[in-house]
């Protein structure tokens, strides 16, 4: 046991560096790893996982804080080994979606594997963390002071790596703020202190090694490669982001319509061989191709929306063209759903061009950033800012036939009618062009003496082929079901998890239901809230990084209001999570999307954050009470994986079923809420959520 003098303020410290940690490791594996950022969720589970079962380790009397150098060393050696000799995967399902499936047939290991190793090794660190801060929390006495204590440690965490995301920094810096924080907690011992400068230094200089020349913005690791080969050379660059190639920024010169990469000419060139815009939008703008494409044709004034702040930088400095600079167009870094929910302008042309981010929405989910924009809301809304005459163009590249399926009859939904499809010449990637506007417009060629394009025949009509919606927004999945990795996956962790908790600590072999159930619950509370405020606000990072702060906040508030006696019991705050869990499920937030962002914040705010402080009372009356800190701790480890588990049910039935899931799960955990409440503060703890 520690000194009282200091307990709280190495609590609060060491809870700050933990959320801090969780968020580096999450961005980092996903930029080294490519399968993992398909599955970060996973690697969000396996923090929490880790900080279990490292609670469940506080009472033993070895410590492990000594380990967490070396393993801190061997976490970065794994992690640099499998990125230098390759990751290559074998995988035939429909999770991932890259541009070229042999990415996907070259090697030994399969995205199973990857998934599980990136789940272990990530868990291994936090088992250190989490030993040391179940003692600190038994340290201080008071479970509910303890908790106040970590609350505001975690919601200094998230907003100071925030900070960090804004300004760009790498994750070597990262993860030298986060290792030296720890090794303020060991400063009264001289030779841990020098042991873990020895062994994290190195490692940390080895992890700034393999991302020399990249940029990080609070999505990707983004790198620039100039074309040098003798036949594109001046062409300029190839966009990389967490090593996948995602776009280029061409230099529109007479040299490329003689090069290999001439054929991107008609990609972007598409558009205006249909119609001569004077104002144009473009959704999912890169560094500016399009941008360029639309000025080149003589449009007036072109609205560019990209949501990354460092690939829109490029269409300033790096692009040949430096679309970005030109007078007649304006650059918008933000969601492209919450743009189009702010916008009041109409356009000629809105073009939407391969918003394939290959990036989940930060937290629990498995959506992606683009998910929301690929949906039937989101195309009537297009729909609704076209002037007059005006004309929509969707490019999106796939060699997966279902997507083009669901892409056409969504658009159909939205729009009433069918639209024509058209292909330019050796279209890259398969692409092809779903367009709207007036029949004489896409009856002629306004560009007669350039390469041909075709018009491909309407879709025939299949049944089963379900519309992405705003409550269903899984493009990349052919049916609502959930893909065999993933059950696979997580089967493999459950089953893991549980012979690993029932190893560390035998209590736990017949875990306590209500804690169980309780940490099940808020996984999906909490993963339907982030679902929820992307759709509503957008998926940027800083919306992200405000939703987290305003979970802990509402948490941290309802901690203080049940230390001072002024909490809400138990059965009231069930009655009305349920009911609010209701009003969440029936609430039409696509509605709010004409507001302002004033009524939205309002109105969103209140729907989506009552349940968490219903919640909130419901946990901390039952920590209040805590006695048996071991037996909690592993009943709420186990229910965080399995309600991470259970967030894949939304393939099958959309999005709100999260909300269905949740009650049931939490009337289930008050049913067994009649044996004696124990602590267990993993539930509450928000950290799995990274906020960029």
């Amino acid at each position: 046991m520690q000194n009282g003098r200091f307990v709280h303020w190495h609590l609060l410290v060491l809870s700050f560096a933990i959320l801090f940690l969780e968020m580096a490791v999450i961005r980092w594996l996903n930029a080294s790893i490519t399968v993992l950022s398909y599955f970060n969720n996973l690697i969000l589970i396996s923090c929490f996982f880790g900080l279990g079962v490292g609670c469940l380790l506080s009472r033993r009397r070895v410590s492990l804080s000594a380990w967490y150098p070396p393993v801190f060393l061997v976490f970065v050696l794994t992690v640099v080994l499998f990125k230098k000799y390759g990751f290559e995967v074998s995988y035939t399902d429909d999770v991932v979606f890259v541009d070229s499936m042999e990415f996907y047939v070259s090697g030994a290991l399969t995205v199973s594997l990857a998934a599980l190793l990136g789940f272990f090794v990530n868990m291994a660190l936090f088992v250190i963390l989490g030993q040391e801060l179940g003692r600190l929390l038994e340290s201080v006495g008071d479970p509910l002071r303890a908790y106040a204590y970590d609350i505001a440690g975690s919601l200094l965490g998230t907003l100071g790596y925030a900070a960090l995301a804004w300004l760009g920094t790498p994750p070597h810096v990262w993860f030298a703020m986060g290792t030296l924080l720890l090794l303020v907690l060991v400063r009264k011992n001289l030779k841990l202190v020098i042991l873990g400068l020895l062994l994290i230094s190195p490692a940390v200089f080895l992890m700034s090694t393999t991302y020399r020349g990249a940029k990080w913005s609070p999505y990707y690791k983004v790198e620039a490669v100039e074309y040098r080969n003798p036949e594109n050379r001046n062409l300029g660059f190839r966009i990389l982001v967490d090593n996948m190639r995602i776009q280029d920024a061409l230099n529109f010169s007479p040299d490329l319509s003689d090069s290999k990469l001439s054929h991107w000419i008609g990609y972007y060139q598409l558009p205006y061989r249909l119609t001569r815009p004077g104002k144009v939008l473009i959704l999912g703008a890169g560094s500016g191709n399009e941008a360029f494409m639309a000025s080149l044709h003589g449009a007036e004034e072109i609205h560019a929306v990209e949501i990354d702040p460092v690939m829109a930088d490029f269409g300033r400095t790096l692009h040949p063209n430096a679309p970005y600079l030109q007078d007649n167009v304006r650059l918008f870094v933000d969601d492209a759903r919450a743009f189009l929910a702010k916008a009041r302008d109409r356009y000629d042309l809105i073009v939407m061009s391969a918003l394939d981010s290959h990036k989940q929405i930060a937290g629990m989910s498995s959506l992606r950033l683009e998910s929301f924009v690929y949906t039937v809301e989101s195309y009537r809304r297009i729909r609704e800012l076209l002037a007059p005459g005006g004309v929509f163009c969707l490019n999106l590249g796939s060699t997966r036939p279902w997507m083009g399926e669901r892409t056409y009859w969504s658009l159909t939904e939205a729009f009433g009618e069918e639209p024509k499809v058209f292909r330019s010449e050796r279209s890259p990637f398969g692409s092809v062009a779903y367009v709207f506007g007036p029949d004489a417009s896409l009856q002629r060629d306004l560009l007669p003496d350039e390469p041909p394009f075709a018009r491909l025949p309407p879709y025939p009509k299949r049944a089963g082929v379900r519309p992405c919606t705003d409550n269903w927004p899984y493009l990349y999945l052919e049916t609502n079901r959930i893909p065999r990795v993933c059950l696979v996956i997580l089967g493999a962790i459950l089953i893991l998890s549980f012979a690993i908790v029932a190893g560390v600590e035998r209590s736990v072999r017949r875990p306590d239901l209500h804690f169980f159930l309780l940490g099940a619950g808020f996984m999906l509370l909490e993963t339907r809230s982030i679902t929820q405020m992307a759709l509503v606000f957008g998926s940027t990072w800083h919306i992200n990084a405000i939703v987290v702060a305003a979970v802990l906040l509402t948490i941290f508030v309802a901690n203080a209001l049940v230390r001072k006696g002024r909490g809400i019991s138990s059965k009231a705050s069930y009655l009305w999570l349920l009911s609010t869990l209701a009003l969440g499920y029936f609430f039409p937030f696509e509605a709010l999307l004409q507001f302002g962002l004033a009524v939205r914040l309002g109105i969103a705010g209140l729907v989506v954050g009552l349940p968490i402080l219903w919640a909130a009372f419901i946990f901390s009356n039952s920590f209040r009470q805590a006695t048996k800190v071991g037996t909690a701790f592993g009943s709420n480890l186990l229910g965080v994986v399995v309600g991470g588990a259970l967030e894949y049910t939304s393939n099958i039935w959309g999005l709100d079923v999260l909300y269905v899931v949740a009650a049931v799960v939490y009337l289930a955990s008050f049913l067994f809420s009649g044996s004696q409440p124990l602590a267990g503060t993993m539930v509450l703890r928000s950290r799995s959520t990274e906020t960029t």
